[in-house]
C-alpha cells in the first residue's frame, strides 16, 4: 500500500508539472559578470511536442574528455561558507557512499562550490566541468533571488576531499587541483526572471588563465528521450552539507518519472548537493542527463537536459 500511495503521489505531481506552460523565451541566456554567451535560444517545448518526443528513442550526445595531471592556481582566501538553507531528502536508509579518491575520473570533474552572495551570506553547492573552463550547476547557485541576485564570487574546487580551507596557492591533499575564483556566469530567463525550477540551470565561467577542465577533464552531455530516461539507473555525486566539510558523496537510483523539463528519482541528497551532475553510465562512457536542483517527498529532482538545455550547454561549454 505504501508503494502504491507513493506512485499516486508521483503521478499527481508529474501531472501538475506537465500542465505548466512554457515561459516564453525561458531558455534565453542571461549573463552575470562580463559579456559572453550565445544568441538567445527560444524554448520550443509545447505539450504536443512533449507527447511526440515520448516516441523518440534516439539520443544526442557530446563526448567526454578524460585527461590527467594537476595544475597550480592562486587566489585569495575566503572563510568556509555555511550550509545552504535548501531542504533536501534522504529516502529510507541513507546509502550515500563517500568518494575516497577524488583524483580519479570522473570524481575529479565534480566541484565543491563556495558561494558568496551579494548580501554577504555564504553558501555551498556542487558543479561539474563540461568544458575547459565551464562548470555546470544549478541556477540557484549563481543567481540567488532572496540574497540580491548574481553571486559576488564563487570559488570552484574540483575534486575536493575534505578540509576547512584550501592553500592560498598551489595544491594540497584536500584540494588536489587548487581552485579558481569565478565572477562570470550564464543562466536563463526562466530562472533569473521567473524563478521557475523547470529552468534551474546555469554555468560558471572560470578565468581565461585557469582552464582547470583541461586538467581534470569532464563528462559528456546527453539529450535522451522520455522512453530512454524512464526507469534508467543514474548516478549523482556532490558535496552535501550534512557530511564532513568538503567531502564528496555518491548515490545511485532509477528515474521514476519524466516530464518535458524535469527528472524525478529517489537518489539521496542533502543541502549542498544542488548543481550535482546526474549522469548515465553506459558502455564505459558517462553522460550528464540532468542537473540536481530539488529535494522533497516522495522524490528528489533535476532539471532535465532536453533539447533547449542541451543546445545552450553545447554553445556554452567552450566559452
Amino acid at each position: 500500500m505504501e508503494m502504491r500511495e507513493r506512485w499516486l503521489q508521483i503521478e499527481a505531481a508529474v501531472e501538475e508539472e506537465t500542465k505548466k506552460e512554457s515561459i516564453e523565451d525561458g531558455h534565453s541566456p542571461v549573463k552575470g559578470g562580463s559579456e559572453f554567451g550565445p544568441a538567445p535560444e527560444v524554448d520550443k517545448m509545447t505539450p504536443e511536442m512533449a507527447l511526440a518526443e515520448a516516441e523518440r528513442f534516439e539520443e544526442v550526445i557530446v563526448e567526454a574528455a578524460d585527461v590527467s595531471g594537476i595544475v597550480e592556481v592562486s587566489g585569495f582566501k575566503v572563510e568556509p561558507p555555511t550550509i545552504p538553507d535548501v531542504i533536501e531528502i534522504i529516502h529510507g536508509a541513507d546509502d550515500r557512499v563517500r568518494v575516497g579518491n577524488t583524483t580519479v575520473y570522473p570524481w575529479r570533474t565534480i566541484c565543491h562550490l563556495e558561494i558568496a552572495a551579494p548580501n554577504g551570506k555564504a553558501y555551498i553547492g556542487t558543479g561539474a566541468f563540461i568544458g575547459p573552463r565551464v562548470v555546470l550547476t544549478a541556477g540557484h547557485c549563481v543567481y540567488l533571488h532572496a540574497d540580491g541576485g548574481w553571486a559576488r564570487k564563487i570559488r570552484v574546487i574540483p575534486g575536493r576531499n575534505g578540509g576547512s580551507s584550501c592553500p592560498s596557492s598551489g595544491t594540497s591533499s584536500v584540494c588536489p587541483y587548487g581552485y579558481a575564483d569565478a565572477t562570470q556566469y550564464t543562466s536563463v530567463k526562466g530562472w533569473v526572471n521567473n524563478k521557475d525550477s523547470d529552468y534551474d540551470y546555469a554555468v560558471i565561467i572560470l578565468p581565461a588563465n585557469q582552464k582547470l577542465g583541461n586538467t581534470v577533464g569532464w563528462m559528456g552531455l546527453a539529450n535522451l528521450s522520455m522512453g530512454s530516461l524512464l526507469g534508467l539507473n543514474v548516478n549523482s555525486s556532490g558535496y552535501p552539507g550534512d557530511k564532513p566539510y568538503g567531502t564528496q558523496w555518491w548515490n545511485s537510483n532509477n528515474i521514476l518519472a519524466v516530464t518535458g523539463r524535469r527528472l524525478y528519482y529517489r537518489i539521496d541528497t542533502m543541502g549542498g548537493q544542488s548543481g550535482s551532475p546526474v549522469w548515465r553510465y553506459k558502455d564505459g562512457q558517462r553522460h550528464i542527463i540532468g542537473i540536481h536542483t530539488t529535494g522533497g517527498s516522495p522524490y528528489n529532482g533535476a532539471t532535465r537536459i532536453n533539447d533547449d538545455v542541451f543546445n545552450n550547454l553545447v554553445n556554452w561549454k567552450n566559452l
